[in-house]
């Protein structure tokens, strides 16, 4: 199985964070929205992220078997 190679970028305008997620296809807003929220609620305990951060998270959304 490849590695998800298509990058889409979300960006917190509040706390100037961005979130790059690598997918198999180009995600809609909200599907960004909704794997955010996936990776907040994943996290015992989220610690605070430093202004100007960049997050990666790795999806499998589009992957066809």
């Amino acid at each position: 199985m490849e590695k998800p190679n298509v990058v889409s970028t979300i960006l917190n305008k509040e706390r100037n964070i961005r979130f790059n997620i690598l997918a198999y296809r180009k995600l809609t807003r909200a599907e960004m929205i909704e794997t955010v929220s996936h990776f907040y609620s994943q996290k015992k305990r989220p610690k605070k992220l430093k202004p100007g951060s960049t997050i990666t998270i790795v999806t499998i959304i589009g992957y066809d078997t």
